[in-house]
């Protein structure tokens, strides 16, 4: 007879896990949304079932002992792993809704003007549609792919390559001529440049392979995403970048342009990233044959 599993209380373990992981007992009770003091009992009782002392206490502060540190990651690994059960048993029966985890300025440039083709195509998936302005890292409990943008990968995902990344900058058409007419990578240090303050490398990168030294990011009026850079150049306030071919405006009656046509650098490569055990699931692999279609129509237009 298979033995019976000895568990301790799935609730100390919570509080444990939770206050080891930040070593503090008031951020752990606000994420689980308990009690300061029901933190603390729940790891009095945790530690006095195993007979050992997870956290030596000094004055104010907490941190872990050699037993503590050692039960952490065994935590951490299993809850971590029950989270992805539930998100995978959630997956599989939703098959007909996709939970797209992307930036603000791919949904508004990219996909919001065309998801509603990827509905017709698919016979009924839902693309739902999670947006951020900022860098993040893949949700694996909330999302089922994301549209990522990196030059970086972690080793538990799975990444399905999109495309090269270009960097070219955009600017108002009216900046192409007047007192200051951009004509050449040189004239554009006669106006602002608008960057952002978590990619402040774009420029650099871009600057360095025009040949351009006398340039330096703090000379940057700085935005938090592409969005909000590319409205102010749409305005006519500096010369913006943009992360082709996702993160790029395709209004055909906007005031942005290229300046220097199709001149770009290489930044990276965009994918659709997914967890091994969603990557060939029907819904995510229709979704990326259609992304990948799309890619391949933009091209044909030009776009």
């Amino acid at each position: 007879m298979k033995k019976k599993r000895q568990l301790p209380n799935l609730n100390a373990l919570r509080a444990f896990e939770a206050a080891a992981r930040h070593l503090n007992f008031r951020v752990a009770s606000e994420e689980l949304n308990i009690t300061h003091s029901a933190i603390s009992h729940h790891i009095r009782n945790l530690e006095d079932q195993l007979s050992v002392n997870l956290f030596a206490r000094t004055g104010r502060n907490v941190v872990l002992t050699e037993s503590g540190k050692l039960y952490l990651p065994i935590l951490s690994e299993a809850f971590d792993r029950i989270a992805d059960g539930a998100n995978l048993v959630q997956s599989l029966e939703r098959p007909n809704t996709l939970i797209v985890q992307v930036y603000i300025t791919v949904a508004m440039y990219w996909l919001l003007p065309r998801i509603h083709e990827f509905y017709r195509v698919s016979k009924g998936i839902q693309a739902q549609l999670g947006t951020s302005y900022l860098d993040w890292s893949f949700d694996r409990q909330g999302v089922d792919v994301g549209i990522i943008w990196t030059n970086k990968k972690e080793a538990d995902l799975v990444y399905l390559h999109l495309a090269e990344a270009r960097l070219s900058p955009m600017c108002h058409v009216d900046l192409l001529k007047g007192k200051s007419p951009i004509k050449e990578p040189g004239d554009l240090l006669n106006h602002d440049i608008l960057q952002l303050f978590n990619h402040n490398h774009d420029w650099s990168v871009w600057f360095e392979e025009a040949g351009i030294e006398d340039w330096a990011p703090d000379q940057a009026i700085t935005y938090d995403n592409y969005l909000l850079a590319l409205e102010a150049a749409s305005k006519g306030r500096g010369v913006a970048m943009t992360n082709s071919p996702f993160a790029t405006p395709r209004t055909p009656a906007s005031s942005l342009v290229r300046p220097f046509g199709d001149k770009s650098c290489h930044s990276g490569d965009w994918y659709l990233v997914c967890k091994p055990e969603l990557a060939d699931s029907p819904k995510v692999r229709l979704f990326y044959k259609w992304l990948m279609n799309e890619l391949e129509n933009d091209k044909k237009s030009g776009q």
